[in-house]
């Protein structure tokens, strides 16, 4: 006969909160395996995934405070069971590497929104312009994937002028969504080494999102970049300022929070969308490939567990903690990513904390298995 399990009135109410907090981060689990035009609401509990993960975490620990070994080693196994999904959220260990390579051998890899070259929040400055230069020319990447890259045709803001010449980066493909006589923005790759072939995705009637790629040629090996950027929530002012109300715990407004979730429901959407493009795209590429750029969700999600699936993701390999890149109010979680197939090798990832953009850049050094490493000349 089973020995019945006293439970206390404290225990019974922590177990309550326990079993919600399981359900939360169960259904958090099954969002990058579920297509969110099917279900929406598990997109949504994608984005709670990291939260519900802490939960129960604190909640393994309270059971073995308590003594409730059963309760914690469940506990433990649920969190094991989405081991896919946690990995994907949160490393233990990393490698960073130095901010000079340590091979030439290697290929350093970057990411960056740079929000227009303009401080979150703010208008251009010639100040902001310069330190975001400067943060990139301090890691010395040997391909720089920009997202919402800004320029003009003359002057101190000729960002095409100033990164190849400062950054010494000589070899570019920009394609701008947005474009007049005077000023132009949208996506850039720039590179230290040739460019053989280039082109453009489209994502319809996406304005200001997709994805550009360009071949390039190290010492005759060939490999793609992808630059993509996925659709974005497109929050404006006003929204910002509801989630700020909400954190500081004021009472939710209900036309607000139908429309911030109206906007995270298209988004989820039409990212779905865009994913199956660059799948497509991604299938039909017959050389090794890097996809990197402005993913606009999180690990746990639809979007970046599809993407991703069969190749290395660099924080995954790399990375350590929550690899947040986002540095704006929401989404405040990891929506940038570096991934590359199996004929490479991550060596290191980091993300510099530099607070200018709403958004952090990435970097990562690769080693493309091949002739290269074999050649003395190289």
């Amino acid at each position: 006969m089973s020995k019945k399990i006293n439970l206390s009135l404290l225990d019974k109410f922590m177990l309550f909160l326990a079993v919600t907090a399981a359900v939360g981060m169960g259904l958090g689990m099954l969002a990058g395996q579920i297509d969110p035009k099917t279900n929406i609401w598990i997109a949504f509990a994608g984005l709670t995934y990291p939260f519900f993960l802490l939960a129960n975490v604190i909640f393994a620990c309270f059971w073995l405070f308590r003594r409730r070994f059963m309760f914690a080693i469940v506990t433990v196994a649920l969190i094991a069971a989405g081991g896919k999904t946690l990995i994907a959220s949160y490393q233990f260990f990393g490698e960073e590497g130095e901010s000079a390579k340590d091979s030439e051998h290697y290929i350093r890899m970057m990411t960056y929104n740079v929000h227009q070259f303009k401080k979150y929040g703010e208008n251009n400055d010639v100040s902001t312009k310069d330190q975001i230069i400067k943060v990139i020319q301090d890691q010395n990447p040997d391909v720089v994937c920009f997202q919402e890259f800004f320029t003009r045709r003359k002057g101190e803001y000729d960002l095409i002028d100033s990164v190849k010449k400062r950054l010494k980066l000589r070899h570019y493909y920009f394609v701008p969504s947005v474009d007049n006589n005077y000023e132009a923005a949208g996506l850039a790759i720039f590179s230290r080494y040739p460019i053989k072939d280039k082109g453009k995705i489209s994502f319809g009637e996406f304005a200001g999102n997709g994805s550009i790629y360009a071949d390039i040629d190290v010492k005759g090996e060939v490999f793609r970049v992808y630059n993509v950027h996925l659709q974005s929530i497109s929050f404006q002012k006003e929204d910002y300022d509801y989630i700020d109300k909400v954190t500081k715990k004021m009472g939710p407004e209900y036309k607000s929070s139908r429309r911030i979730a109206s906007m995270l429901k298209a988004a989820f959407q039409r990212r779905s969308e865009q994913v199956k493009i660059m799948k497509s795209e991604m299938q039909e590429c017959k050389i090794p490939f890097v996809i990197a750029g402005d993913f606009n969700d999180t690990p746990a999600s639809y979007c970046v567990a599809q993407i991703t699936n069969s190749l290395k993701n660099t924080f995954k390999e790399k990375g350590s903690g929550f690899g947040k890149t986002y540095n704006g109010t929401f989404p405040n979680f990891q929506i940038d990513y570096i991934a590359a197939t199996k004929e490479f090798d991550v060596i290191n990832y980091h993300i510099s904390k530099d607070k200018l953009s709403d958004h952090f850049p990435v970097r990562s050094d690769l080693r493309l298995n091949s002739s290269l490493e074999n050649d003395d000349n190289y």
